[in-house]
């Protein structure tokens, strides 16, 4: 299995007064054709730690205040698809970085975002979830087109601070927010655009350990 190199982030955090967790994760441009790569000392993590901090207090209070997060990760991902070395870990615990919208959904509740490469093929599709939506569903029982657009643009703008974040050595552009795959004897495309899913997505893998503490009525007096 070939992957070309990568950078790899995960941002974690937990549904604040319950043991309820969520991540989601995004992959950055570390190679270069002309210049060295790029390492993980080269990952501005004061900028994707802000980017984090927007992208939870964007116009619209889209995010719920019960989602706190707690730290971020950065992996080099070597042409084998593992890690390579140890990882650069960045704990967000002092920070208070949170979403500051009502809470409407179970935790289990996420917001899925395609990001969408140009070409067909190995690579073009990637997804990831955002934790903890607010906004309410229209009479079809999905986001409204208007809710779902201020969504896909606060998330362009997330991708767009992380690239900025990654200096590539030597080069003056900007790193790409990235598909990687091992199809096609290892892939990788840009991502061009992202597109927001209007139904409202179901993580079971999210719900941890939540007691679901039943509350017993009293006997039926048939």
């Amino acid at each position: 299995m070939t992957v070309p190199t990568h950078f790899k982030f995960t941002f974690r955090g937990v549904f604040q007064n319950t043991p309820e967790i969520w991540s989601f994760g995004v992959k950055g441009q570390r190679n270069q054709e002309t210049g060295p790569d790029a390492e993980l000392d080269d990952i501005d993590q004061g900028a994707v730690t802000t980017a984090l901090t927007d992208f939870f207090n964007f116009s619209g209070a889209g995010i719920s205040g019960f989602v706190l997060a707690t730290d971020w990760r950065a992996y080099r991902i070597g042409e084998n698809g593992k890690m390579v070395g140890d990882p650069l870990v960045v704990d967000l615990s002092d920070e208070g970085i949170q979403g500051h919208g009502t809470n409407r959904y179970p935790p289990q509740v996420a917001l899925a975002v395609t990001t969408v490469a140009p070409n067909r093929g190995p690579a073009r599709f990637g997804r990831f979830y955002v934790p903890g939506p607010t906004q309410g569903l229209g009479t079809d029982l999905r986001l409204t087109v208007t809710d779902a657009q201020a969504y896909g643009e606060a998330a362009t703008t997330f991708l767009k601070d992380i690239s900025n974040a990654i200096d590539l050595p030597d080069d003056i552009g900007s790193a790409a927010m990235v598909h990687a795959s091992s199809g096609g004897g290892g892939t990788r495309q840009a991502i061009d655009h992202v597109e927001v899913g209007r139904v409202l997505d179901t993580i079971r893998t999210r719900r941890n350990s939540m007691e679901e503490d039943r509350e017993v009525l009293g006997h039926i007096d048939w």
